[in-house]
């Protein structure tokens, strides 16, 4: 019964200790996810997928290069293909349009801290696109394709009043809505209304895209909006 919400992942990366740290952020940390399998070399990628069937994989983005960046090809060796995502070394947005071109679903920094991963994998897993913050930087001078899709999320924050500013910034804490309506002194009902409106104004489709938005924007890191 414990597993039954519990999301597999295949995690690709050269370095046995960030694999490991990786893991114990998925699986303890976060706590909804299984790492079914580890792979450290191309040749293991392509086996993995194939025993154990990932919903998700997390792979680095010199091992995906060195596998030809063809992403779409190892979702096609399964019935079902698993959403990836790429992790890079450093910030700055070098190699995201390849990676993206690729049919990658994220691509975010191995040093992404465990609240802002889960909820870009919670992203990904609802079929969105999601690029880490560090990533984000120049990209609302050139955006495209899933690079838009926040861009224009980004952008339409500034159209919340302060009421639904303070709701954004706790969703980007992971506070339930009782929460909010504590942490704010407003009734249970006010706090869904408000939700309701800033993912209308947002053009966003969950909580979880809200969360990730306001983690992104800095919104969720700052005392007061």
């Amino acid at each position: 019964m414990q597993q039954e919400n519990r999301r597999t992942v295949l995690i690709a990366d050269p370095e046995p200790v960030f694999r490991a740290e990786l893991r114990r952020v998925l699986e303890e940390e976060l706590g909804r996810y299984d790492v079914v399998a580890e792979a450290g070399i191309p040749a293991e990628v392509t086996r993995l997928l194939r025993s154990t069937e990932p919903e998700l994989v997390l792979m680095d983005l010199a091992l995906a290069r060195s596998l030809g960046l063809r992403v779409d090809r190892l979702g096609g060796l399964l019935p079902r293909p698993p959403k990836v995502v790429l992790l890079t070394g450093g910030g700055g947005h070098e190699g995201l349009d390849e990676a993206l071109d690729a049919g990658a679903r994220g691509f975010v920094t191995r040093d992404l801290d465990a609240g802002l991963l889960g909820a870009v994998l919670c992203h990904v897993l609802a079929d969105g696109c999601a690029i880490a913050p560090e990533v984000f930087g120049g990209l609302m001078d050139r955006p495209s394709g899933c690079q838009a899709q926040f861009a224009r999320s980004h952008h339409r924050v500034r159209l919340l009043n302060d009421s639904e500013r303070q709701v954004l910034r706790l969703l980007g804490h992971g506070f339930e809505n009782a929460q909010i309506a504590e942490e704010l002194h407003l009734s249970r009902a006010s706090v869904k209304t408000y939700v309701s409106r800033l993912l209308g104004k947002l053009h966003l489709d969950n909580r979880t895209q809200a969360a990730l938005v306001a983690n992104e924007t800095g919104l969720a890191g700052r005392a007061s909006p």
